[in-house]
């Protein structure tokens, strides 16, 4: 463990995503990278085990290798101010220096260089994320891959799943032949579309269903066009849900599009593209080309150059 009496001028970026966390820090002028599992540290959700935060702030200071003095943290799971706020003071209370912990969609604008902007993202969870004139997150979905989330990666599937079934309900056991449902009986190991549900409802996780969404867009290039029906639809709840966070007062008419299926699927982003140009034209839509932790970083510089003690001029 380091010196906790010194001070090194080290700044950390800390991307939490659902899978994966990946740090990045600037220690004595060299750069420091490390990604790890999410469940190298975390429990369940981030709230789910308060050891949670002493497990990240280890992994934070046996990584630098040096006290930081100022740590930016964006998590999945910080959905709210009550929220950020709430595990800034338990990140804080573990850690020496400035520490933060926000929604992990406010690294998406910093990463790519833009002030303001709405953030979609689409990987183990899907969330849109704006800020208002006051800075405070105004979001949408969100809320699970059980319920919610429908642009995720469990979400696609969910939606993918129950497509298939109202189409075997509309016209018989016949619309199992098209290439999704193939890939389903296959994935699941079912005999029919009965046994189908069955499997995947009882194998439901966010893993297993998530798993499965590389197969939809696969389905998709098979022409299926229940697969496709199926993006389409995913594509419209992003574009809706970013036209509704602006409505409710979210700055910026740059969207930034993120997240492991959004970054894989040039198909999923096309189709948002569209959609949103039909809802606003000013409305431009850019795929996240840098890793969310460089926005991390840069709120790190950012906020170390507001705490410092202005220059007095002589």
């Amino acid at each position: 463990m380091p010196d906790l009496t010194e001070t090194t001028g080290t700044l950390v970026g800390v991307d939490v995503g659902g899978t994966k966390t990946h740090l990045r820090a600037r220690v004595a002028g060299e750069t420091v990278d490390r990604i790890v599992p999410s469940e190298l540290w975390r429990d369940g959700a981030i709230f789910d085990d308060l050891a949670n935060f002493d497990r990240l702030a280890r992994l934070v200071l046996d990584t630098v290798g040096a006290v930081p003095e100022v740590t930016i943290v964006g998590a999945h799971g910080i959905d709210s101010t009550r929220q950020s706020l709430q595990a800034t003071a338990l990140l804080g209370e573990r850690m020496p220096g400035h520490v933060e912990m926000l929604n992990d969609g406010v690294l998406l604008a910093p990463a790519m260089g833009l002030e303001s902007a709405v953030c979609v993202i689409a990987g183990t969870g899907s969330v849109i994320v704006g800020f208002d004139a006051d800075g405070a997150p105004v979001t949408a979905d969100g809320y699970g891959w059980l319920i919610a989330d429908d642009a995720s990666a469990p979400g696609i599937s969910r939606r993918a799943a129950v497509g298939l079934l109202r189409a075997v309900d509309q016209r018989g056991a016949a619309a199992m032949t098209d290439p999704l449902g193939a890939r389903f009986l296959a994935a699941f190991e079912a005999v029919d579309h009965v046994d189908l549900a069955l499997r995947f409802q009882a194998g439901a996780s966010e893993a297993s269903w998530g798993k499965f969404a590389p197969q939809v867009f696969a389905a998709v290039a098979d022409g299926s066009t229940i697969a496709r029906e199926v993006i389409a639809a995913s594509a419209v709840h992003l574009a809706e849900a970013v036209v509704a966070v602006r409505r409710r007062g979210a700055r910026g008419s740059d969207v930034i599009a993120a997240g492991g299926v959004m970054t894989a699927q040039p198909l999923l982003a096309d189709l948002l593209r569209t959609e949103l140009r039909t809802r606003d034209g000013a409305l431009r839509l850019h795929v996240l080309d840098e890793p969310p932790v460089v926005g991390a970083l840069a709120l790190a510089a950012a906020r170390r150059d507001q705490l410092s003690p202005r220059k007095v001029l002589s």
